[in-house]
């Protein structure tokens, strides 16, 4: 599984399922999509506490992802981190595949073509330090493994809209 991003109006992607934000200028919002795949589609209300929270529990539990980014258990694949860029009052939040640690930061490439951030595109390489990520997940014998801020959008589905959530997406989301 390819796991891909992009901001589009605070909607998130993860799996080729769609979770559109409340508030169309969303800016923890992203996509995550399976090559390919046409999305469906949830609404879900736009909580920048709940979304703060998660970036603060990524960042906490950053240890976590580098150990298994290090030493990858069999089964244990698609390891991303989340950068948030910057320009103007501009802010795009962007996943970054083919993560390694190289010396203190993480160094991967944009997995999609930016919308807000002019200059950027799919594949520049990009570095950040483990204390300005916003997010990292990777993938555990189909389980995802941190993803913090798109649990924080998960957590907001009805039981109908995460049971059809769960039917598309090709991992689980584990209660905590």
């Amino acid at each position: 599984m390819k796991i891909n991003s992009l901001v589009l109006t605070g909607a998130l992607v993860f799996g080729g399922v769609a979770l559109h934000t409340a508030v169309a200028d969303n800016p923890v919002g992203h996509e995550l999509r399976r090559p390919n795949a046409e999305p469906e589609s949830f609404d879900v209300k736009n909580n920048h506490a709940r979304m703060h929270r998660a970036v603060l529990q990524a960042r906490k539990t950053v240890g976590t992802f580098i150990t298994a980014l290090q030493h990858p258990s069999p089964g244990q694949q698609d390891f991303e981190v989340k950068k948030a860029f910057r320009q103007g009052n501009e802010i795009e939040h962007l996943w970054l595949s083919d993560v390694r640690l190289v010396g203190n930061r993480f160094q991967g490439r944009i997995d999609n073509a930016p919308t807000k951030i002019h200059g950027l595109k799919e594949g520049d390489p990009v570095s950040v330090n483990p204390d300005e990520i916003s997010d990292w997940v990777f993938i555990d014998n189909g389980k995802l493994v941190g993803g913090y801020t798109i649990r924080a959008h998960y957590d907001e589905l009805s039981p109908e809209q995460k049971k059809q959530f769960d039917q598309v997406a090709d991992f689980r989301i584990e209660k905590r």
